[in-house]
């Protein structure tokens, strides 16, 4: 079978689903896996299905699809809304899905490596992963037009309209100093 639905329970038990891919070739064969990250709020079905399907039938490798926490099929933690990007749980969350696919009889689990798109590289997601988990041997980034987002300081300064940026830097100092939340109402210069 080609594609196979999975599901995967993460460290902080939320259940992330998405597909396993194997390899046209020989199936009797542990193959390397890429774990496929989709970024900001895009779901599996946006493009990654194509580029596993690709590397199913011209590469010798196992690809592992999923939907990020509270996103497409993927479950949220109890309490957490849907839809809210937390790239700190992505990138934990990247780290569960080797876990996971290193487990499955098909994947050779001394190779596993991860490939993000969109926020997934540009905000670095599998690039923090990637340095993090040793587990992970390579790390395969897609960005579009954008630079990547791996400094906060260029991303805010090149990102914030200038005359929203002392609002913002107050908001972040008494969010730190005080560990009240940031307010949008804050955000803006009066």
């Amino acid at each position: 079978m080609p594609r196979k639905d999975i599901d995967f329970r993460t460290s902080d038990r939320v259940t992330l689903r998405g597909w396993l891919y194997t390899s046209a070739g020989d199936s009797t064969k542990k193959l390397p896996c890429f774990i496929m990250s989709h970024g900001w709020s895009a779901v599996k079905e946006i493009d990654l299905d194509a580029f596993a399907e690709y590397f199913r039938t011209h590469l010798a490798l196992t690809t592992l699809v999923y939907d990020q926490r509270g996103f497409g099929t993927s479950d949220v933690k109890a309490g957490s809304p849907r839809l809210e990007i937390n790239p700190r749980e992505q990138q934990s969350d990247v780290s569960d899905a080797v876990t996971f696919a290193q487990t499955m009889p098909e994947v050779d689990a001394a190779r596993v490596g991860a490939w993000g798109t969109s926020v997934s590289a540009v905000a670095g997601n599998v690039l923090y992963t990637g340095a993090v988990d040793r587990r992970i041997k390579v790390v395969r980034c897609q960005r579009h037009s954008m630079r990547p987002m791996v400094d906060g300081w260029d991303n805010f300064n090149r990102l914030i309209r200038f005359d929203f940026q002392g609002g913002m830097e107050q908001a972040f100092a008494g969010d730190e100093s005080h560990g009240s939340p940031v307010r949008a109402s804050t955000l803006t210069q009066s």
